[in-house]
């Protein structure tokens, strides 16, 4: 496993923030990603499950488990039943950070109606700590192992995968591709409202 890190850090870092696309290397099977089974201590998980998603069937795109910076259980079935914007971002890129106040507008906009979703990788835990708190409004996952991004095939920082309330890809960007996300967010919102 830390061989599999370390080809994957090595290959995104090679990428850095330049927009050149790295291919990671498909999850594999059995990850910390899609294994774990225990229930959500994550607030805005419980929320939603709370607004009924638990009786709404879960797409594939969201059968995932996490770690959020706090070092809670973070499943992705608990984004069912409405939108939810997923930010790919590295403690250390430029363009990452300099894309701080967006995603804390649109997660100030949409509050409690897209879900906004931090994934901190291509580093160490406390660095994506470190970033993570310095972003307010927005759940952080640690993604120090890239599991998510494998599973989401992110090859470049910053991505943003925005999903509709059926948990499928309504809008996908690559590297620092943020022109138009607002309008997408809106529109993904309006539609789910």
């Amino acid at each position: 496993m830390r061989s599999l890190t370390a080809s994957l850090l090595a290959s995104l870092l090679l990428a850095g923030c330049s927009g050149e696309a790295v291919t990671a290397d498909p999850e594999p099977s059995g990850s910390a990603a899609q294994t774990n089974d225990a229930p959500s201590e994550n607030p805005s998980a419980t929320e939603s499950q709370d607004d009924g998603a638990e009786d709404q069937p879960v797409s594939e795109t969201l059968a995932f488990s996490s770690t959020t910076v706090d070092g809670d259980l973070f499943e992705g079935a608990s984004l069912a039943g409405k939108p939810a914007l997923l930010w790919f971002w590295a403690p250390w890129c430029p363009t990452c950070r300099s894309q701080v106040p967006q995603v804390e507008t649109l997660a100030e906009e949409y509050a409690g109606d897209v879900a906004v979703i931090g994934v901190g990788s291509l580093d160490s835990a406390e660095a994506i700590a470190a970033f993570a708190a310095d972003v307010e409004g927005v759940t952080h996952l640690e993604d120090v192992d890239g599991a998510l991004y494998r599973k989401f095939g992110i090859a470049e920082q910053s991505s943003f995968v925005l999903l509709d309330a059926d948990g499928e890809v309504a809008f996908e960007t690559g590297y620092g591709g943020s022109d138009d996300l607002a309008d997408e967010v809106a529109d993904v919102a309006a539609s789910a409202g």
